[in-house]
Order: structure tokens, then sequence, then C-alpha cells
């Protein structure tokens, strides 16, 4: 079974599942270096050690299977160029519990993909892993925030006790007049939309106070009235059927003028989160059944591809932005012979 392994190449999505997986990582060792070097709480220390050690851990393994395959490995973000060391805490200890959260469902949600992916035995077992690594932070996470009252569940509602049927097609409208109650899937992702819009809107709060461009500040403000926008149509649906509102976190943004992090890794955090919102748009607009949300969320889509395009923009422009796994453009390689 091992040489078989061996003599069998990743896959194109292989290669690029595990460059995305060694990118993000980084991301979270240097995030979770200046968290650590600012928590106040005592109690979450445990959390955000384990996680920089989940994190390091997966780009140790990562790497090590691209030098053995002579792949390159990505020059992604390291802590030395990318964190200021003693910066002033930025962010409040709960935005770095909620920030974790965060963090851990996307984890869960790209290592699934990566292992869906994956043909290859060895790299089935490391996303297996990587799964099962990201889901025990995630618990520990949740069971910390449940005992401090900062955890927000889902809505209750009341249970179904009995079977029913569909009799009406205006159970897709949504457009004019009285429109039906939300269904608990389409609440669950309103409010999944609605958290993860918090965390943008004082993410870009708080590096739009310390970005050292003016470009990119304004950038960075832009995102924090996107955020706004998006969140108050969201609750404009919640509330319309009576759905309690999500909490807000402006007040997790301290009053530090000084970046902790690089403006190329801020920039590029920024970018994850506009990317990770057109998916979560997008799982939300497959499971809605009234035309006016699903009209809601392509509007979302198009507001934040444009949004982190040009994010993208400014990082290209500045040769911030480091080279994707890609497939050989035969037609170029052939005119320069």
């Amino acid at each position: 079974m091992n040489k078989k392994v061996e003599i069998v190449k990743l896959t194109s999505g292989e290669i690029s599942a595990l460059w995305s997986t060694y990118m993000g990582d980084s991301i979270v060792v240097c995030v979770m270096t200046h968290f650590i070097e600012t928590y106040t709480d005592p109690e979450i220390l445990p959390i955000l050690e384990e996680t920089i050690h989940v994190a390091k851990k997966h780009m140790n393994e990562v790497e090590e299977l691209f030098i053995k395959e002579k792949i390159a490995v990505p020059e992604a973000f390291k802590v030395e160029k990318h964190v200021v060391s003693k910066a002033p805490k930025l962010f409040s200890d709960m935005f770095y519990m909620q920030y974790l959260l965060q963090m851990c469902r996307v984890g869960i949600s790209s290592h699934t993909t990566s292992f869906t992916i994956s043909a290859r035995e060895d790299v089935r077992k490391m996303y297996k892993d990587f799964i099962d690594e990201a889901s025990q932070v995630y618990n520990d996470v949740v069971h910390l925030m449940q005992e401090k009252g900062t955890f927000v569940r889902m809505p209750l509602m009341n249970y179904p006790t009995e079977i029913d049927f569909i009799e009406k097609d205006k159970f897709l409208t949504g457009w004019f007049g009285r429109r039906r109650s939300l269904l608990g899937i389409e609440v669950a992702h309103l409010m999944i939309n609605a958290v993860q819009n918090e965390l943008g809107k004082a993410t870009c709060a708080g590096f739009s106070q310390v970005a050292q461009e003016q470009e990119i500040r304004d950038y960075f403000l832009r995102g924090g009235h996107l955020c706004k926008h998006i969140l108050n149509s969201i609750h404009d649906v919640l509330g319309e059927s009576d759905v309690p509102i999500s909490m807000s976190w402006d007040q997790s943004v301290t009053n530090s003028k000084v970046a902790p992090f690089s403006d190329q890794l801020m920039l590029f955090i920024i970018g994850v989160l506009s990317n990770l919102g057109m998916i979560t748009y997008g799982t939300g607009l497959s499971v809605t059944m009234r035309r006016d949300i699903s009209a809601m969320y392509a509007n979302f889509i198009i507001k934040a591809g444009a949004y982190g395009e040009d994010g993208m923009d400014l990082m290209i422009e500045r040769r911030w932005m480091e080279q994707p796994p890609q497939f050989t453009n035969r037609n170029q390689s052939a005119n320069q012979d």
C-alpha cells in the first residue's frame, strides 16, 4: 500500500486544497500570536494555545508532503514579517472567542470539502485528522462561551407535532402582500450570516483604525458599511417574523491606533471574510423558499464579490497576492518555444 501511495501523484484538487490549508493556517498562527500576547482572561489562554499548536501542526504536515512531492512551499504569512510584537490590544477577549468560533466553523467546512475531493489515502487521512482537531477546538470554544454566557444559540421554535404538506404556491412568494413566516432552516442561515457580518463589521472597524495606508483604511471603512447594510437587511427579515436579533460586537474594538498586523495580512484577512460571505450567502440562497430572500442573497453575493475583487486589486497592485497553484498555459508555453 505504501509503495502504491508513493507513485500516485497528487491531483490538482489535492494540491490546491493543501496550498489553501497552508495559507489559512499561517494566518491563524499570526492572529493567535497577537491574541496570546494581549489576552486578559486567563480562561481563554489554553484554547488560544491549543489553536496555534494545531495550526502549526497542520502547516508542518503540509510542508513535509510538499517537500516530499517536490512542490514549492508557499511563502504564506510569517509571524516575524506580519505581526507587530507587543502591539497594544486591538480587540476584546469576547472578539477573540467569536473569531475562534467562526474560524473553527470555516476550518471544519473547508477540511471536509478537501477530504471529499482527495483521492490519495495519505491525504484523506491527513484531512480526517484535521477535521477531528478543528472539531475539538470548536467544542472547547463553545463549552467556554456557554460557561461565560456569550454563546449565541439559534432561536427556539415550537416543535412540529404533526405532518403537513404545502397546499398553495404562495409558499414561495414574498414580493408583495403578507409574507409567510420563516422556516427554521431559513432562520438558521439568516442567523449564521448575521453573526458572520457582525464579525466582519468589528474586524473592519478595528483594521480601519490602524491601517498604515489611507487607501487601505478607506477600503476597510467601506467593508464596515457593507456589513452594516447586510446586517440591517437580515434584521428586517428576521424582525418580520419576530425572530430575536443577534447581539452587536461594536464594543469589541479598543481605541488602539497601533497596527498589530501588516496591511498585507489585514487586507488578506478581509478578503477571506469576503469569500466566506459569498459562500454562506450561496448556501442560504440554496435552502430558502421565499423569492424575496433569494433575491436578497443574490444581491449580497454581487456586493460581496465586487468588494472582494477591489481588495484583490489592491493586493495585486502592491505585489502582495501569492499565486495559487494553476495549470500550465500550453498556448503560452508553445509561443515561448
